[in-house]
């Protein structure tokens, strides 16, 4: 007569490995504050939002190489405007509680069927279309800016569209500037 084994040394171990493999899943969850992913960078580049045709991506606060825009000074937005309908549409205006004066400079008009860059701090020359744009760009400045703007709370940004019409977006804080090893 042979004997079966009953299968409990198995069952056992099996229950054992399950609970090492959750011990060590969970130790994982107590990092602490300082992990090797406290430095890195977030890659969404921004909010999004949407008003009739027109879409607006990835806008943020441009702060340039400052690491937080003090009070009473400049920053500019940067994103993407999209105008999916056939027909152009005009940026009337753009505001924001979180300053005193917005000028938008270059070319306001979204033409149909295209996207016009909102520039930034970049650099760059703006207006209507050309060769190195050919749906043409802007920029948008806050100027006085009420409080002291840091990396992290979103900042409300009102766009008004002559077709479209009128949409706000939350935009963070964005810099060029690297971020210290710790």
């Amino acid at each position: 007569m042979t004997r079966r084994p009953t299968g409990r040394p198995r069952t056992a171990l099996f229950a054992a490995t399950l609970l090492g493999a959750a011990a060590l899943v969970l130790s994982g969850c107590s990092a602490g504050a300082v992990t090797q992913t406290d430095t890195t960078i977030s890659s969404v580049r921004g909010t999004e939002a949407q008003v009739g045709q027109v879409l607006l991506r990835d806008v943020t606060l441009d702060a340039g190489t400052q690491v937080v825009v003090p009070a009473g000074a400049t920053v500019t937005i940067r994103g993407t405007i999209i105008n999916q309908a056939l027909a152009d549409d005009q940026l009337v205006s753009v505001s924001t509680p979180y300053a005193s004066q917005v000028r938008a400079e270059g070319f306001t008009t979204i033409l149909g069927n295209s996207a016009t860059e909102i520039v930034g701090s970049q650099a760059v020359p703006v207006g209507p279309p050309s060769p190195t744009q050919p749906n043409g760009s802007m920029r948008i400045t806050l100027a006085g800016v009420g409080q002291v703007l840091h990396a992290g709370p979103t900042y409300p940004i009102t766009f008004t569209f002559a077709r479209a019409g009128t949409v706000t977006v939350p935009a963070f804080l964005t810099t060029q500037s690297e971020v210290p090893a710790s």
